[in-house]
């Protein structure tokens, strides 16, 4: 008997190897042909017809893995443990050691664990299925269904769980929220795998491996034959709905009042839709209880949406739905006990009404202190401590008792006493996904969406705030709310998406407005491109936003050469983007109009297929090799870092050296023209800003584009006024005011000056000598 030792991250396997070529098990469809040993190995993972081997590592590899007698350790030092990959402690892991194939049963066995798994394995012209029928022995933890280490080629899609060049596409993918996909990188090949939970369950698990020829092409016409055939949520249909493409105005706290002013704003820059979140409406997330804005509840709400349908806009909704906000009915005055607890502890004396401290039988240690965090339920009691021994006789203390408004009352000995599952923004407090409070919830918000949609899109958020096993919750949670959302939303987002979310959620998500005014494009390259150009290769986009800094504030606000490079950004990968506003910033920003008109141009230009591949290749500042997904939560800690002192990785410092800036504008022929731009420098403290560019029609002149910052500001340049033609709108010319040899010229809102047979260099003197 030889054995061989293979690696799994963190899990060190050794496989026996005996009976590798005693006749595979072989698994085909018309695309694919897959072989397993005998021993459990997988041999091969061919293309039909050509052919050609896809498999990195043949004969090393187990097809499949039983974990037993331990459980995941997250990594607790990290603020969303779901983002970081778990440990398997306190068990083993045991490879497949046999593989046998009778009929349409194939049942893999684990060597020493004494537990075998038998699949029921269902063949389509596309797609091979293995849905777990049978666990016998263990008892098992955690299953890998099926495990492929594939060579690395050209793409490779994270979420989607796919690897492809334009010849072909391979796809180990899940058929339902109890399954979870996720690939492994090793030196030289990847790992595609599925996987389930005895807490999610085990039985019903089910794997798809796809195989695809022409992927680019044909990869969602296969999807979508596999989401019929097994009753998902239409993810693939979905992706080609030409809303994909639209950018939105989230109208931050709209009213029945305001709405008008919003929908002009829209209009004006050119967006196609308008969002507005829960909060505008009701007091909080879990019974979403009308707030004062809308005294007429759910005819207010309607007569909202209705407003922006009537001016021709679609209607998006942004939610929290996995948690309840403190002061919520499900919070108080009695708290609902199907929220989610970190910890249970058990009271080792009887507590009576007013003591400030709660015995326990049990050690806190390692209980949050966090404020606002700190909370323990105890019957229809909540309780907030400030500390606790580690030491008998263990004590939460400092307590204040009938916290949130609830009762505080006497408790028995030997009563539980809960420590709640406060988000980490501790307003919320999260949702114990195994009771039927998300489905209540779920309802709640179906029926809003009956009564005053239809709703083209709705943001998820939140989608990280439940438990573990987070992959599972986190999709199956998003499930629960989307599949009583009728008619479903074509476009949905959320900041946090498992392999069985690509079928219900359609585009990636945005990024909270993290950084300032000047510091908005550093964020796009570091953040928003990396993650567009990566999500690509899942058939998907992301959406640039959400941008703010519109309204003038301490902090300033962005003009409109940040919005216009994270337009063209975005229109890079064709993806749209979206600016959230309050009511009182639609009119305060200087520049607003100008700003307006940078999106409507872009966004005009982009749906109306304007740019060509060559514009979006021009426009793209991400090379192949330095593509990645950003997530939201790891979005922080990045742009942290960097404002305090610079800190960026090798690969980051390449994506802001290639920076180049681009210009849309319509022509004087009236067609949209893109050109690349250069800063002038200006003077410390000019009140102006200004961009120069050259165009392919007139390449002896030099244009420049400019505003002032703020109000109006008179420029002077020292220049004879038949050298410089002024234009606004570019194409139509401005009478141009000549005093002792300056041009003179008060400026606003953007002008184009267009400098005829000048260099470049030589209107950057001119810039650096001019007056204001």
């Amino acid at each position: 008997m030889k054995h061989r030792v293979v690696s799994i991250p963190g899990i060190l396997l050794i496989l026996a190897v005996a009976d590798v070529y005693a006749g595979p098990v072989v698994l085909e469809t018309a695309t694919l042909r897959l072989e397993i040993n005998k021993s459990g190995t997988v041999h091969s993972l061919k293309t039909k017809p050509e052919g050609r081997e896809l498999l990195a590592r043949p004969d090393t590899e187990p097809a499949a893995v039983v974990y037993c007698g331990g459980e995941w350790a997250y990594e607790t030092g990290w603020t969303y443990a779901h983002a970081v990959p778990p440990l398997y402690q306190g068990g083993r892991a045991f490879p497949a050691a046999s593989a046998d194939l009778v009929d349409d049963r194939l049942t893999i066995g684990f060597g020493d664990s004494g537990a075998s798994v038998t699949y029921k394995v269902v063949k389509r012209a596309d797609y091979l299925m293995l849905e777990v029928a049978d666990v016998r022995g263990g008892p098992v933890h955690h299953l890998d269904l099926l495990r492929l280490p594939l060579r690395r080629l050209p793409n490779h899609g994270a979420w989607l769980n796919i690897v492809c060049d334009d010849r072909f596409g391979v796809c180990l993918c899940v058929g339902n929220a109890r399954t979870d996909a996720q690939t492994e990188s090793h030196a030289g090949h990847l790992t595609l795998k599925t996987m389930a939970e005895a807490d999610s369950g085990l039985i019903g698990a089910r794997a798809v491996l796809i195989g695809c020829a022409k992927p680019r092409t044909r990869f969602l016409d296969v999807m979508e034959g596999v989401e019929r055939d097994l009753d998902l949520p239409p993810g693939a249909r979905l992706r080609r709905s030409p809303m994909q493409r639209y950018s939105y105005l989230w109208a931050d706290y709209i009213t029945p009042e305001n709405a008008g002013r919003y929908i002009a704003w829209a209009k004006r820059s050119g967006m196609r839709m308008v969002l507005f979140s829960y909060t505008a409406f009701s007091k909080g997330a879990g019974h979403f209880v009308w707030n004062e804005s809308y005294p007429n509840g759910m005819g207010d709400l309607k007569k909202v949406a209705d407003m922006i349908r009537a001016a021709g806009l679609h209607v998006g909704l942004h939610i929290h739905y996995c948690k309840a906000r403190k002061g919520d009915p499900y919070t108080t005055p009695v708290p609902d006990h199907r929220l989610h607890k970190e910890r249970r502890f058990t009271l080792a004396a009887p507590l009576d009404a007013v003591s400030g401290a709660v015995a326990v039988k049990e050690n806190p240690a390692g209980c949050t202190l966090d404020k606002g965090r700190r909370i323990l339920h105890v019957g229809d009691e909540l309780i907030a401590y400030t500390q606790y021994t580690t030491q008998p006789p263990y004590q939460f203390t400092g307590c204040e008792r009938g916290h949130l408004k609830t009762t505080a009352t006497a408790h028995r000995n030997g009563t539980e006493a809960g420590l709640l599952d406060v988000d980490t923004w501790d307003i919320f407090i999260r949702y114990d996904q195994n009771t039927d409070i998300q489905d209540e919830t779920a309802r709640r918000l179906a029926d809003i969406v009956s009564q005053t949609g239809p709703y083209e899109m709705v943001y998820f958020d939140g989608a990280e705030d439940v438990h573990a096993p987070y992959w599972y919750h986190i999709a199956n949670a998003q499930y629960r709310v989307w599949r009583l959302l009728h008619p479903p939303p074509p476009v949905t987002e959320t900041p946090r998406y498992p392999n069985f979310a690509w079928h219900l959620i359609t585009r990636g998500n945005a990024y909270d407005r993290i950084a300032p005014p000047d510091g908005m494009k550093d964020f796009c390259d570091l953040m928003a491109c990396p993650s567009a150009a990566a999500r690509v290769h899942d058939f998907s986009r992301i959406e640039f936003g959400w941008l703010g800094n519109f309204g003038d504030s301490k902090r300033g606000c962005a003009g409109p050469d940040v919005f216009e490079y994270i337009a063209s950004r975005a229109a890079a990968w064709d993806c749209p983007i979206s600016i959230q506003i309050r009511a009182r910033e639609l009119e305060s920003n200087p520049r607003g109009e100008d700003c307006a008109d940078v999106l409507r141009t872009w966004e005009e230009a982009r749906l109306g297929n304007r740019l060509t591949e060559a514009h979006r290749r021009l426009l793209r500042n991400v090379k192949p090799s330095q593509e990645h997904y950003v997530t939201c939560y790891h979005a922080f800690p990045i742009w942290e870092n960097y404002a305090k002192d610079g800190t960026l990785t090798p690969v980051q410092r390449e994506i802001l050296a290639q920076r180049r800036e681009h210009h849309l504008f319509i022509n004087e022929k009236g067609r949209h023209e893109l050109v690349e731009i250069k800063e002038v420098p200006l003077a410390v403290g000019s009140p102006f800003k200004a961009f120069r560019f050259q165009r392919v029609s007139q390449p002896g002149d030099t244009y420049v584009l400019i505003w002032a910052r703020r109000g109006t500001a008179e420029l002077r340049l020292p220049v004879a006024a038949t050298r410089v033609t002024v234009l606004r709108p570019f194409g139509k010319s401005l009478p141009v005011k000549e005093e002792a040899g300056q041009v003179v010229i008060t400026i606003g809102n953007r002008h184009y000056f267009q400098f005829r047979d000048t260099t470049p260099e030589d209107v950057t003197k001119l810039f650096s000598a001019a007056k204001s």
